[in-house]
């Protein structure tokens, strides 16, 4: 059996040992329109960033996604409205999770000038592009600076880290790890900078910017915890305990927990 393969299964059987993974499943099949596509309401249209992270979930969770239904959704899409670089990266992962060429509209969106956009999330979102597009990356035209600033929150220093690790610009990654950790509160979960409230966004942009740099929070078992506290009956996961679900704090609450579990077994 493939290496790869055999690791991922590794790891959806450890989750299941923590979550029924099956209901978080059904809470997202329970969002999924009959024409394609998703939505947090049933009685809302489906849109970009609920397809997009149910389809990242469904997809870490090697669960069964119906592709012929993001086919459909994929012609409905209002070209208009696909207007800054974080919902076309979202259009172009739909899109190539379902083995199909790039429409004419995206590929025109992509070529056009992107000097418009914030630097930061424009070299962000090109690189996460190219990625997909198994594509080299380059440096945007821009005077922006990518470093550390304490008065960064959590998001945009993903994207930073992200950006200098990307293009391989040396930073200081000592001091990012310790002011992440320190964003950690007593509950497990983290803020949006240090002292303040913590939510799942947050949680899962910490962990990820310590994944990429090697690193951990320094009480793995509190914020594991404090995930599974904010799963709802529904099966789907909240910002925060006693809140309500949300795909995309599903998909960070179900991406938390893989990326806890690998920094537990040292990054392996």
């Amino acid at each position: 059996m493939n290496e790869g393969l055999q690791r991922s299964e590794d790891k959806i059987a450890r989750l299941s040992h923590l979550l029924e993974l099956s209901r978080v499943i059904q809470y997202l099949k329970d969002h999924e329109r009959e024409e394609g596509g998703f939505s947090l309401i049933p009685e809302l249209q489906s849109n970009v960033e609920d397809t997009y992270n149910a389809i990242r979930t469904l997809r870490v969770l090697e669960a069964d996604i119906d592709l012929s239904k993001i086919k459909n959704y994929m012609k409905s899409i209002p070209w208009a409205e696909v207007g800054s670089p974080r919902i076309f990266y979202m259009v172009a992962y739909i899109c190539l999770s379902t083995g199909a060429k790039f429409p004419a509209p995206l590929v025109h969106l992509l070529e056009k000038d992107w000097s418009r956009f914030d630097p930061l999330d424009s070299q962000y979102f090109f690189n996460e592009i190219q990625k997909l597009l198994g594509k080299s990356l380059r440096l945007l035209p821009s005077l922006s600076s990518f470093q550390f600033h304490p008065k960064d929150s959590l998001q945009s220093l993903r994207k930073k880290v992200s950006v200098l690790l990307d293009l391989n610009i040396e930073f200081e990654r000592h001091e990012i790890i310790k002011w992440v950790q320190l964003c950690q509160n007593g509950d497990g979960g983290f803020g949006f900078y240090p002292g303040t409230t913590s939510y799942m966004e947050n949680i899962f942009c910490a962990l990820e910017i310590l994944s990429k740099l090697q690193a951990s929070p320094q009480r793995i078992d509190t914020c594991r915890e404090y995930i599974l506290g904010c799963q709802t009956r529904s099966g789907g996961f909240g910002r925060a305990p006693i809140s309500f679900p949300f795909i995309e704090s599903t998909f960070q609450a179900v991406g938390g927990l893989l990326m806890l579990d690998e920094m537990e077994r040292g990054h392996t």
